[in-house]
């Protein structure tokens, strides 16, 4: 049904076109214009939704830079305390080279090399949580190394000053060997009876050598009765040492000796049942348990 008429007049005057408009016509401009509404009203929420996705990264990727930040911060904190804790492991060494003339490895001391934990958290409020817990842990133990590396200064510095002395304490095995007897009441093998053993007894093959287990000065070599040929070592005004039973003497009276220096060899000389050193240290004259002098490096063995 037509409800109106449009009239087109063209450029050019000369031909005029009449269009028809009809009910028909007006619901299918209305129905095209309203999907064009709809459109355009979607491309603008799709277009806002993608902004908005973009905003997200961009904050998503300034969160992860900055955690990034944060443990790459705390790693190299946490190397710089794996490289005080090593200088003092090493020092720590050092010292006891220098006062027992030893070799002895502290590398299992140290903590091992820190891993990345990060992996185990599963929200970025937790990992916070956590880097803020290792932070303040991470303070706590640079105070304490750094107190543990003055306390070393201060103890190397003592010992430098103790050196000659602990040089003439003895405190390592004389001999290698099988530990068979020590210091304190045992059965006399000759007797039977139980009597006070001052020293301790190590068996060993004939021609064994034995060590100076400190420096000192040899004061006796010789027979002396039941301990067969015998070495004493004096190493200090109240310390020396004695050593029975040795099938040869290697050192003088009044020879000077080192820790680890060859003086004589096992032998079964004296009031022996077989070849074997009988070890004695003797504070002001008086025999005390030589085991207290000695920093193990095992059971049968020497320690250096």
């Amino acid at each position: 049904m037509p409800v109106g008429t449009i009239k087109w007049i063209p450029r050019h005057p000369g031909r005029v076109k009449l269009a028809l408009l009809t009910s028909k016509w007006i619901r299918i401009f209305s129905f095209a214009s309203a999907l064009l509404i709809c459109g355009l009203i979607a491309l603008s929420f799709w277009l806002g939704k993608k902004a908005g996705e973009g905003s997200t990264t961009k904050e998503e990727d300034i969160k992860t830079n900055i955690i990034s930040g944060e443990m790459y911060q705390l790693r190299s904190r946490i190397d710089e305390i794996e490289n005080i804790l090593m200088e003092i492991a090493e020092r720590e060494e050092a010292i006891l080279v220098a006062a027992a003339g030893l070799n002895l490895d502290f590398s299992e001391l140290l903590p091992p090399a820190w891993q990345n934990n990060a992996a185990l958290y599963d929200n970025e409020s937790s990992l916070f949580e956590y880097i803020d817990d290792l932070d303040l842990r991470l303070l706590l133990a640079r105070r304490l190394a750094e107190a543990e590396y003055l306390a070393y200064d201060s103890l190397a510095s003592r010992l430098v000053e103790l050196s000659d002395e602990l040089k003439r304490i003895p405190s390592i095995w004389p001999t290698n060997g099988i530990f068979v007897s020590d210091f304190g009441p045992r059965i006399d093998p000759f007797t039977g009876a139980v009597r006070f053993h001052k020293g301790i007894d190590i068996s060993s093959n004939t021609g064994t050598p034995i060590y100076a287990p400190a420096d000192g000065v040899v004061i006796f070599c010789g027979w002396s009765s039941g301990w067969g040929l015998t070495v004493v070592i004096r190493h200090t005004n109240r310390i020396s040492t004695r050593f029975a039973h040795s099938s040869s003497i290697l050192v003088v009276v009044g020879q000077s000796v080192s820790r680890g220096d060859l003086i004589a060899r096992i032998g079964s000389t004296g009031r022996s049942v077989g070849p074997h050193l009988h070890y004695e240290v003797l504070i002001d004259g008086v025999q005390v348990d030589p085991e207290d002098y000695i920093i193990r490096a095992g059971p049968h063995e020497a320690a250096f």
